[in-house]
């Protein structure tokens, strides 16, 4: 956000005619209208991210506690800077740009601080996810001994630590401030190198470095299946299907977030905003701004792709949203990371519903029994079918001789 910051901030030091002619230069009616319309749209989408992003965490807690394995700890981390990204620091932001009194010093500052944060918390786990994979298929045997629950527990850690550090430090001995003029964040003079640290350190480097990790791994899964050294075994399957998983998430941060961030060096070592033509800072004003929302997009689709790319995330969620039991148990059983079918649970419900349907056959074959002798005679309870079979045959002989005497009389 300094690349649009600085420039204006600039424009309202020089005299009236001139600000307003740069104003004029990369504020006009188009660009106002497409700003307004996408501040609504992200504020809507940063509320429904929010929802998946909490979805995702709590998938990540419940597969980290069945399953054992180090990435879930490692993505439960990278979307919970995520979900400071949508829950708090995008919606006020993009509230503070619509509202001028929201545009308050302590608010403006709490919301650049987590979002800081957030971003730096975001890019290390997803380097550390691609870490913990490579370590997995470049070194299988030393794989539970170098990423261990409580190795990657610390990793986490580490994380926060690192980034709540850093930005604490530049927010506590004033290397950073919030411009009264429009709420932006602004670096102190003769310190404007941290903001260069942190650009590296937290947003290029780990990008940078979990795409080129992300590239390698899935070079090396495909060397290792023609080759066929990889084995069948379940695990090694798992672990190659949550690799694409891994891809996707690296390519599109790496998409979402460099540009913008290569664009602001660019800015600060190769040319002066205030330099530029009018025509130029029009162009410029246009491409970062697409660039910002490109990287205000990023929090918002993460937790998309986890949730639809990643299979058991995927079905954890569906069994979530969609859960129908049939009676007390559920048809669906997990066991490591997969669904499946629990065939004894399914063959006893099967077999107690046929107990139930052929005991309500029996049941209601005896009353139907019950109801056709009520009607034909008195129904006593002490004759067996025997003994009712013997007087029916008694009772037709007496009617036989009777119509044979009546022949005989007339």
């Amino acid at each position: 956000m300094e690349l649009l910051k600085n420039g204006r901030v600039n424009a309202s030091r020089v005299p009236t005619t001139t600000a307003q002619t740069t104003q004029e230069c990369y504020n006009d009616h188009a660009f106002m209208i497409f700003m307004y319309t996408t501040d609504d749209l992200l504020l809507a989408a940063s509320m429904a991210a929010t929802v998946f992003n909490v979805m995702v965490i709590f998938c990540a807690v419940k597969l980290f506690k069945r399953s054992g394995d180090t990435m879930h700890l490692f993505i439960l981390n990278m979307t919970v800077g995520d979900l400071i990204l949508t829950v708090f620091c995008h919606p006020n932001e993009l509230l503070i740009r619509k509202h001028d009194f929201l545009q308050q010093i302590h608010l403006c500052a709490v919301v650049h601080y987590f979002n800081w944060t957030g971003l730096a918390v975001s890019g290390l786990s997803l380097t550390m996810l691609n870490v913990d994979k490579l370590i997995y298929f470049r070194w299988p045997l030393n794989y539970d001994r170098s990423m261990s629950k409580r190795r990657a527990a610390l990793f986490c850690l580490l994380i926060w630590l690192l980034s709540v550090g850093f930005i604490s430090y530049c927010w506590l001995f004033n290397i950073v401030y919030i411009h009264t003029f429009d709420c932006s964040l602004q670096m102190s003079p003769n310190k404007k190198f941290y903001y260069e640290i942190f650009l590296i350190l937290f947003c290029v480097l780990p990008v940078t470095s979990s795409l080129i990790v992300s590239i390698y791994l899935f070079n090396l899964t495909r060397q290792k299946r023609n080759a066929g050294s990889g084995g069948d075994t379940s695990a090694f399957k798992n672990k190659v299907k949550s690799l694409v998983f891994i891809f996707a998430t690296t390519a599109w941060t790496s998409c979402s977030l460099l540009p913008y961030r290569i664009m602001n060096l660019a800015r600060i070592h190769l040319f002066t905003w205030s330099e530029l033509s009018c025509e130029g800072k029009q162009m410029m004003n246009w491409v970062a701004w697409i660039l910002i929302y490109l990287l205000t997009v990023n929090p918002i689709i993460n937790p998309l792709i986890t949730s639809l790319i990643y299979a058991p995330y995927r079905i954890t969620i569906k069994k979530f949203l969609v859960n129908i039991p049939v009676g007390n148990r559920p048809f669906y059983n997990y066991q490591g990371e997969h669904l499946h079918l629990d065939s004894s649970s399914f063959a006893s419900l099967r077999r107690s519903r046929n107990r139930r349907s052929s005991s309500t056959e029996s049941a209601s074959l005896r009353q139907s029994t019950e109801v056709r002798v009520s009607m034909g005679e008195p129904y006593t309870p002490s004759k067996s079918p025997s003994k009712e079979h013997t007087e029916q045959e008694f009772t037709f002989e007496k009617k036989m001789e009777a119509i044979h005497e009546d022949s005989h009389s007339h």
